[in-house]
């Protein structure tokens, strides 16, 4: 991969090319760029082109000029490091946004492209806002980022919290009206559409309905998109399970992040092929 990745916005990731193409998809990340370069030799060994991520990316302020100048923008210096890992490894980066992220700044440096990707380093890395719709190998895919932050208390709003990251009806509709008549085959999410097993609601009454909400944006835009398969991240918890609807029914895969990348019976990461949207978890590999 030639230099040109340098090039802050322009073209967009290519997306994957050929038959069986393989992309990488990876639950949170925190930010942690060694958990970054690790997903990304993973994807070089396992012949993804790309590799895709659910959110909680790590799209923060750059904190050494908020120390020196109280003044929140990007950090542009860790996109450039991410940006540069993926280039060495000769593979890119589409990333969706999680509650974490800090939405509004982000989104003043980096503008929109018809169709809700947001170019952050030309070819290698980018951002699918919520409600972007593109195709890949003849799959639609759509992205509906965003969730509750349960520890928002304990954060600064403008620093660490951003009150963007609930997902609204908007974020929604966007979605729905860029999908059109057709349906979408994946719909990428950091929130999930209900509750993964073995996690309960909040006892706070005030976060549980927030989270509540949350999954309920969610359901009514699997509903209304009817994908075959909606992968997310947000729980740290990684399952599988088919959901049946009245329209018919869909896979849900949730994956775990860069804190549970140790555990040998986690899953921060899978493998998607396509155009069969088969999926590959680590332990199938």
């Amino acid at each position: 991969m030639d230099a040109s990745w340098r090039q802050r916005g322009g073209a967009q990731v290519p997306g994957p090319v050929g038959d069986g193409a393989r992309l990488l998809v990876a639950g949170d990340t925190h930010g942690n760029l060694d958990w970054i370069g690790t997903l990304c030799k993973l994807a070089a060994r396992h012949g993804c082109q790309g590799v895709i991520q659910l959110g909680d990316f790590g799209l923060w302020p750059d904190q050494r000029i908020w120390r020196n100048e109280l003044r929140a923008v990007i950090n542009d210096r860790w996109l450039d490091a991410v940006a540069g890992v993926a280039a060495h490894h000769n593979v890119w980066w589409r990333f969706i946004d999680g509650n974490h992220d800090a939405h509004p700044i982000a989104r003043d440096v980096y503008p929109a492209d018809a169709n809700g990707v947001r170019p952050i380093r030309a070819g290698v890395l980018d951002w699918a806002d919520r409600g972007a719709v593109w195709e890949w190998a003849g799959i639609r895919f759509g992205a509906l980022g965003g969730g509750v932050s349960i520890d928002r208390e304990f954060r600064k709003e403008g620093r660490s919290w951003w009150p963007t990251e609930i997902i609204t009806d908007d974020d929604v509709n966007t979605l729905i009206d860029r999908a059109g008549a057709a349906s979408v085959d994946v719909l990428l999410t950091h929130d999930a559409p209900q509750l993964p097993p073995g996690i309960r609601e909040l006892a706070d009454p005030r976060l549980a309905a927030a989270c509540r909400r949350s999954n309920e944006q969610i359901a009514a835009a699997v509903d209304s998109v009817q994908p075959q398969l909606v992968l997310h991240g947000h729980y740290h918890r990684d399952y599988q399970r088919r959901i049946y609807r009245t329209w018919g029914d869909y896979q849900i895969i949730g994956l775990s992040s860069d804190q549970e990348s140790a555990d040998p019976y986690g899953g921060p990461w899978a493998i998607i092929e396509l155009p069969s949207l088969k999926v590959l978890q680590r332990h199938e590999l």
